[in-house]
């Protein structure tokens, strides 16, 4: 299988950062219940904004967006950027590709979450025996699903492929492209 390019982006939660969203992220983020919820997603969603207004040449603020049927967004008008965001505990991931879909994901390895018995339920076998393989089949499990733009439970498109990534200490995480093997670039921090 061919490799394509897809550039990642690795962006602390925790850091401050300065705020570009639209009206209706405003009201979203102030539905959280929980204030450390509700600045992670600011957070995550204003790094986002920050980061594909490099790749359209647009405002940060002026991006707009369209949710595909389970819920994958796209940028509009509809372009050839194709992105995800995942984030998790202290931090998010942005994947970005040029006319290729793109899944990540990025989770944060929990002792008292038993991975095997989520893994086995939606059909995964030969499950590795540490929990930091665990999580990794995990990210790859939902990695591929977001590239394809399905469902969690449905079992992802064999043309789906991940690979591991760099992740923070005590997470994992993985990217899916459709149709081609992954080449990861590392960007930097999206939130600076």
């Amino acid at each position: 299988m061919d490799k394509a390019p897809v550039d990642i982006w690795t962006i602390s939660l925790v850091k401050p950062s300065p705020e570009h969203l639209s009206e209706d992220e405003i009201a979203r983020a102030n539905r959280f219940r929980f204030e450390e919820d509700r600045i992670r997603w600011i957070r995550a969603r204003s790094a986002l904004r920050l980061i594909l207004s490099r790749y359209a040449g647009d405002e940060p603020s002026r991006l707009g967006f369209t949710l595909g049927a389970h819920g994958k967004p796209a940028l509009l008008p509809v372009s050839h950027v194709e992105f995800n965001l995942s984030h998790a505990g202290d931090w998010a991931l942005v994947a970005v590709t040029h006319g290729i879909p793109v899944g990540v994901d990025i989770e944060r390895i929990r002792a008292n979450v038993d991975m095997a018995p989520l893994l086995t339920r939606l059909g995964e076998s030969n499950l590795p025996e540490t929990t930091q393989q665990l999580y990794q089949m995990w990210t790859h499990r939902e990695a591929r699903a977001k590239a394809v733009g399905g469902a969690l439970f449905d079992r992802p498109s064999e043309n789906a492929r991940a690979v591991n990534l760099n992740a923070p200490e005590g997470y994992t995480a993985s990217v899916a492209l459709v149709g081609y093997e992954p080449d990861v670039r590392y960007c930097g921090g999206g939130n600076r």
